[in-house]
C-alpha cells in the first residue's frame, strides 16, 4: 500500500512539473529538440557574442516586458555582421538570463519589423559555455566577417 501511494504521489508530482513547464515557455513544433545545423537554417543570424549592454522595460500588468540585449559579436557565420548587434525580445516568463559579460552562442531571428529577437527559451541560443554541440557542428565552416558597424548591412 504504501508503494501505490508513493507511485501515486511521484506520478502526481510530475504532472505539476510538467504543466509549470509547459506554461512558462510554449514552443512551436519545430523548436523542440531542434539540432544545431537545422535551427542555422531557421535562424537570420548565428553568432558568438558578449553580453556588453542589457535594458528591461518596466513590466506591464501581466509581468511582461522588454529585453533589450547588445552583443559584442566575436564569430558570425550566417551573414556578415557589425561588431555589435542588439536583440529585443518580449519576456512572457521565461527568460534566457543574459548577463553582462557572459559570452552567449545565438540563434536570432529577425521580426517583420526588422529587429532582431532570440526566441527566448525556444531556440539553441545559450551561453557559450553550455553550447559544446554547437560550436563543434559549426568549427568547420566558413565564418562570415564581423566588420565596423558603418561597414554591414545587418
Amino acid at each position: 500500500m504504501r508503494n501505490i501511494l508513493l507511485i501515486v504521489a511521484v506520478f502526481g508530482l510530475l504532472l505539476l512539473v510538467t504543466a509549470e513547464t509547459q506554461a512558462q515557455c510554449s514552443c512551436k513544433k519545430e523548436y523542440i529538440d531542434i539540432t544545431p545545423r537545422a535551427e542555422f537554417k531557421l535562424a537570420h543570424l548565428v553568432f558568438i557574442g558578449k553580453v556588453v549592454e542589457l535594458k528591461k522595460s518596466p513590466a506591464n500588468e501581466n509581468g511582461h516586458y522588454t529585453e533589450t540585449v547588445t552583443f559584442e559579436v566575436t564569430k558570425a557565420w550566417k551573414h556578415d555582421l557589425k561588431s555589435t548587434i542588439t536583440l529585443t525580445n518580449w519576456i512572457y516568463g521565461c527568460i534566457n538570463g543574459y548577463e553582462v559579460n557572459l559570452e552567449w552562442f545565438v540563434y536570432a531571428y529577425q521580426e517583420k519589423n526588422g529587429s532582431l529577437t532570440s526566441y527566448c527559451c525556444c531556440t539553441r541560443t545559450r551561453p557559450l559555455d553550455k553550447a559544446d554541440e554547437d560550436v563543434k557542428e559549426f568549427a568547420n565552416d566558413p565564418q562570415a566577417k564581423v566588420v565596423g558597424p558603418e561597414k554591414s548591412n545587418q
